[in-house]
């Protein structure tokens, strides 16, 4: 069973690749959907985070308001690393219940801050998901952030540009998603083949 780490820049398409990789029989696991999760209503880190930023970051249902926090940890990295001291442990929980989980076909696991975590070991090869940096910038500011937040969140990340000279391998999304879709069975038949 291979163990493949996704990462990538912010808007660089990772959860796109990662959709076609899970189409094309990947078994994929998603690290910021694990965050979503603990900081929903009744999630484990939704407590400690509102003991440690207040309940300004509480959404009327109990869970965490993410734009909200975004806004303190972004413009903060004291704040950032804090959030991070308690989300980090959580996730990594999750990815190794996951991970030892029974299977034969590929894991890929999406990390979009592999490198800055420290948890780029033990993987069977690491692939970095890029695009040219004025099409992240679009993509951000097409989510509904502006400028200045697009910034600080590209700021908040190791650059793009050493995230793909650590990987095994770069994808470049700057074309449409047939390219990608193309590049997920690619990978896939890669990593099936040499299983066998």
């Amino acid at each position: 069973m291979k163990r493949i780490a996704l990462t990538g820049g912010i808007a660089c398409g990772k959860s796109s690749l990662a959709d076609f990789l899970a189409a094309c029989g990947c078994e994929v696991w998603d690290a910021d959907e694990a965050v979503h999760a603990l900081e929903a209503p009744g999630g484990e880190a939704v407590a400690p985070i509102l003991a440690a930023f207040g309940q300004d970051v509480r959404t009327t249902d109990g869970g965490i308001h993410r734009a909200r926090l975004g806004q303190t940890v972004f413009a903060d990295k004291a704040a950032r690393q804090r959030l991070n001291g308690i989300v980090h442990p959580l996730v990594r929980r999750e990815f190794e219940r996951w991970l030892a989980l029974p299977g034969n076909c590929p894991k890929v696991a999406v990390i979009p801050l592999l490198f800055e975590v420290g948890w780029e070991k033990g993987w069977d090869s690491i692939v970095c998901v890029a695009c040219a940096g004025q099409e992240q910038l679009r993509r951000l500011q097409a989510r509904g952030l502006s400028a200045v937040e697009a910034h600080a969140r590209l700021s908040a990340q190791l650059p793009l540009s050493e995230k793909v000279r650590l990987a095994d391998r770069v994808v470049w999304n700057d074309g449409d998603l047939p390219a990608l879709q193309r590049e997920a069975l690619q990978l896939r038949d890669e990593w099936t083949e040499k299983q066998t």
